[in-house]
């Protein structure tokens, strides 16, 4: 599992902005990056291998050495790169807005900035590599088209298991026990913010998940994910919650779920876990007692057939996934000797100076 070395900075917190889900690229950029909220915005423009990365691993190298808390969004197809960096405290957002992310600035110089590394590569040079480009980007495009059927594929395998728990749920004793936890975990919040981000990616180079909730909390309640069971329960205590101040991380495959929440007011994480994971918890919610038996019963074997159905289909997705990824470092290495990377040195510093 690669995973760029931002995260690991200290005062860093990461997390992905989009996923590639069952409904094809899903992005959370226009909420996250939202000029409403910060003073000022910076998007990135420039192909593959133009620097967007180490620009932005800059300001937060920068922001580390000035002792400053910022959220480094990874990229969800590529966790080894950057996707963006946003510094709260600052007001400051900066990320890459090409595609499949394409951003352009709501408030064009007054708060959105667009800084275009595309000007420092040699056009011509790239021109000599026009016909190998061409047949690169299609390939990769290609790759990706086949990994977003396979994972709407999965979706509807998994949507298909969780319809049937819906049907199975004791919904009275479900409520009963999860009003009970919020009681005396988490307690009732009005006019919080709920914050929605990724903690899990299907990526090029495999299945990757992040422990950044992990990081920050006192107590983790680990809620078993029996099949389609602890899907609903993070469903109702997202709904239940409403009004307190809650991260909430999507689910990859299927974004209108939830695969955990945190509530940084009382430093308590509500996570989906299996196994090893799930005892590790220091509050167990076993979520196979709030399913009736007998409603179950007649759908256990076409549960198990989409169950596994979803797992191989989501296995074969990342393998093409994989191969886009190995594409698109073939491109990259047409693109980075085209580039000037003494201006986009230059351009980091003066983007530096104007954050801090």
């Amino acid at each position: 599992m690669k995973l760029h070395h931002s995260i690991e900075r200290r005062g860093a917190q990461g997390y992905f902005a989009s996923a590639n889900s069952a409904d094809g690229f899903y992005s959370l950029f226009g909420e996250a990056y939202s000029e409403d909220k910060y003073k000022s915005v910076y998007i990135l423009k420039g192909g593959p291998g133009t620097g967007k990365s180490t620009l932005m691993d800059s300001i937060a190298a920068r922001a580390e050495r000035e002792g400053i808390e910022f959220e480094a969004l990874l990229c969800s197809s590529d966790s080894g790169s950057l996707d963006g960096i946003i510094i709260d405290a600052l007001g400051t957002a900066i990320f890459d807005g090409t595609a499949p992310h394409c951003h352009d600035p709501f408030y064009p110089g007054v708060c959105g900035s667009i800084i275009n590394l595309g000007a420092m590569w040699n056009e011509d040079e790239l021109r000599g590599h026009r016909s190998e480009i061409e047949r690169l980007f299609k390939s990769k495009s290609i790759a990706y088209e086949r990994a977003y059927r396979l994972l709407r594929a999965a979706g509807i395998a998994r949507r298909d298991v969780i319809g049937a728990y819906e049907r199975a749920v004791d919904d009275a004793k479900m409520d009963s026990a999860m009003r009970r936890m919020i009681r005396q975990l988490i307690g009732r919040g009005d006019g919080g913010e709920e914050r929605r981000r990724f903690i899990s990616a299907h990526s090029t180079s495999g299945a990757v998940r992040l422990d950044t909730l992990e990081r920050g909390a006192s107590t983790t309640v680990t809620v078993s994910r029996d099949h389609g069971a602890g899907y609903i329960y993070m469903r109702r205590l997202r709904e239940e919650t409403h009004g307190a101040e809650m991260t909430v991380a999507l689910d990859a495959l299927l974004p209108e779920l939830c695969e955990a929440i945190y509530y940084p007011g009382t430093g308590v994480l509500v996570k989906l876990a299996d196994g090893d994971d799930y005892e590790r918890g220091d509050i167990r919610i076993n979520c196979g007692r709030f399913v009736k038996n007998e409603s179950i019963r007649p759908d256990r074997a076409k549960i198990r057939f989409s169950e596994k159905s979803a797992d191989a289909l989501i296995e074969e997705a990342l393998s093409s996934l994989s191969e886009a990824g190995r594409i698109h470092a073939e491109i990259e290495t047409i693109y980075t000797p085209a580039m000037d990377f003494d201006g986009v040195t230059k351009e980091a510093r003066a983007l530096e100076s104007k954050i801090f």
